[in-house]
């Protein structure tokens, strides 16, 4: 496990603490990790927190977090923009760089906790969201943003939801290797 990062004289190992069990102070029965009391959730904040939450050494927490993904990812491997805490969806768009980076969270949390079970308990989910991912490029490649809850893709690309994307998929990779995944 990795120590518990600190600034000298900016922020203390504590204070990262503090700040990762405040985060965990919002997380919900299933998982979900709103943006505050009563909130909405998207999946790429979502696996910002549980990094943060990892980060601080709180790895219960990080993997209810993951888990949640794991139980309302739709069949083709999406999740919706944004999420209420009652389960339902506040916005049926389907953002590709929200979707991609669950393969972030997962090689970091693999780094934070060197937990290769949890690593293989949750590669087909990541499989699945890159997989998805992929499917909505344009011809020469290129990520589209997004598409509409009737499965029409929106027609260009942002840089840097595709920066994102970018390292979600070598993130990915990586994953894929360490389970000796083709």
């Amino acid at each position: 496990m990795s120590p518990i990062p600190h600034i000298e004289g900016v922020l203390s190992a504590d204070e990262v603490v503090q700040t990762a069990e405040s985060i965990a102070s919002l997380q919900l029965d299933t998982g979900m990790i709103p943006w505050f009391p009563g909130g909405h959730c998207d999946p790429w904040n979502h696996v910002e927190t549980a990094m943060a939450l990892d980060v601080a050494g709180l790895h219960g927490p990080a993997e209810r977090a993951y888990e949640w993904l794991v139980d309302i990812q739709l069949p083709d491997g999406s999740w919706w923009n944004y999420y209420l805490p009652d389960g339902s969806v506040e916005e049926a768009k389907l953002d590709t760089n929200v979707c991609a980076y669950i393969a972030t969270g997962v090689w970091h949390h693999w780094l934070c906790t060197w937990d290769r079970a949890f690593v293989d308990h949750l590669w087909p989910t990541v499989q699945r969201s890159l997989d998805w991912v992929l499917s909505m490029r344009k011809p020469n490649g290129t990520p589209l943003w997004a598409c509409t809850a009737d499965e029409r893709p929106w027609d260009y690309a942002l840089l840097t939801g595709s920066s994102s994307i970018s390292h979600a998929l070598k993130c990915g990779a990586q994953l894929a290797e360490l389970i000796n995944e083709p």
